[in-house]
């Protein structure tokens, strides 16, 4: 755990501590079990506890070790699989389904055919869960039993024309990763992604008699009780729902999932692509990625992932634009990750960001001969120098923020970094007394005004 953060920024560690204190008021208030949770900031553990209990009758403490059965969490391994193999040159996300499951023929009427990527991002207009009642009765059907109920169930609607969530959708992902690898799709995860990942505490198929695996727990009844929930197999739908994991090892994968350095695991552009929007609902405010969900808080893009699984709720996300993941594991219905998840960003990713943002860099005193006004047929700019940046804007559209400049290695060139741009350069053109004569933007350029 990083400390040396904390014990430098007292604003930051008494927003921790009053976020866990508020835990605990939750937790009572809500009469409810067990709750891990934890901060993670640049690829490290900021802060993290468990709270109450991981089994009510023998009042085993929660720990960051204690492993969650982390259901749709699981989506998020399982896209990493199938972008791996992408990455790999394998398959194409705009694949066909049937072109790896030949079974496989469900296509609505006049539609084109449902591919890879529709899986990925819940636009596949297939069912959302199984032929029989797994959640209620908790029995997932084999896999031999889910493709024979599958074939009968055709989609609802064509490709694209709605996000609509669907387990089935996630685990015929499953099924592609083991037609495609020829392995099965827990022992290709373990041998890809949670081996290389060091996640030791991380299991694909979990086991009954863990004794590290938290007990999982009803709703509260009328009497105010809560009751053990059975433990069962994912079977068939186990790409969509069947690790569990601790906070200790969800760290880790936070760390690889916020970091864009080159990873064996997946490629930096895979991982982007993933946290990226895919889907966008009509209220603009929330979507879908690769594996990821993606939402709106406050000024903060968040993605990730919930789970929900009988006696468990739990979530995994990450602000990358921060460099920061709040990790919140439960064992009880009834329990409301997301509103733990999103308190603790706005009570700890302010001071996260108070206590790490970066002073304003200095300015070369050179670029004091670029500052001034600029013309063309189209408008005009003004060259600044503000927060130790090179800046241009533009006077009849003040609206738009600036465009910033980044020095190049060639004298008197910078590039472009503006949203929507893709690197191009500014570069000034000076006369024969060294002074500026034009303004090179892109390959468009703007005369200087002289100078009052």
């Amino acid at each position: 755990m990083s400390t040396a953060l904390l014990n430098e920024h007292p604003d930051l560690a008494t927003a921790i501590d009053l976020y866990a204190a508020w835990i605990r008021f939750t937790m009572h208030k809500k009469l409810q079990p067990g709750v891990a949770a934890g901060i993670v900031y640049d690829g490290e553990l900021l802060w993290g506890e468990g709270f109450g209990y991981a089994d009510i009758e023998t009042k085993k403490p929660v720990t960051l070790d204690t492993r969650f059965r982390i259901a749709s969490i699981s989506k998020t391994f399982t896209a990493v699989a199938i972008l791996q193999l992408r990455d790999a040159g394998a398959l194409c996300l705009d694949d066909p389904i049937s072109k790896y499951l030949d079974w496989f023929d469900l296509q609505f009427q006049g539609a084109p055919e449902i591919t890879i990527r529709n899986l990925l991002t819940h636009t596949s207009g297939l069912p959302r869960d199984s032929h029989n009642p797994m959640w209620t009765e908790c029995d997932a059907p084999a896999w031999d039993d889910f493709v024979e109920g599958l074939k009968s169930r055709p989609p609802t609607r064509p490709p694209y024309d709605k996000f609509a969530y669907s387990n089935v959708g996630y685990s015929l992902l499953g099924g592609i990763i083991e037609a495609v690898s020829g392995e099965l799709w827990a022992i290709y995860l373990q041998r890809n992604i949670v081996d290389p990942l060091d996640m030791s505490e991380t299991h694909p198929v979990p086991r009954r008699d863990d004794p590290m695996l938290a007990t999982g727990y009803s709703q509260l009844s009328e009497d105010y009780e809560r009751e053990p929930m059975p433990f069962f197999l994912m079977n068939g739908f186990e790409a969509s729902a069947n690790f569990a994991s601790s906070i200790n090892d969800l760290v880790k994968y936070a760390a690889f999932h916020l970091s864009d350095d080159d990873n064996a695991v997946l490629s930096p552009h895979s991982r982007r692509d993933m946290h990226r929007i895919h889907w966008l609902e009509p209220s603009w405010n929330t979507g879908y990625g690769l594996g990821s969900m993606l939402y709106k808080l406050d000024d903060w893009s968040i993605s990730g992932h919930g789970g929900g699984y009988p006696g468990y709720l739990t979530g995994f996300t990450l602000c990358r634009e921060h460099k920061v993941a709040v990790i919140v594991l439960t064992n009880a219905l009834g329990s409301a990750p997301t509103e733990y998840i999103n308190q603790g960003y706005k009570l700890v990713l302010p001071e996260i960001i108070n206590a790490t943002e970066a002073a304003a860099p200095k300015a070369d005193p050179a670029w004091q001969m670029y500052l001034g006004e600029y013309f063309h047929e189209w408008g005009y700019e003004k060259v600044i120098l503000r927060n130790g940046q090179l800046q241009i804007v533009s006077l009849d559209a003040m609206e738009y923020p600036p465009i910033l400049l980044e020095p190049t290695e060639t004298e008197h060139r910078f590039t472009i970094q503006e949203q929507g741009g893709s690197n191009e350069t500014v570069r000034f053109e000076l006369n024969d007394s060294g002074e500026v004569r034009r303004m090179w933007l892109r390959n468009e350029y703007a005369y200087r005004r002289p100078r009052n």
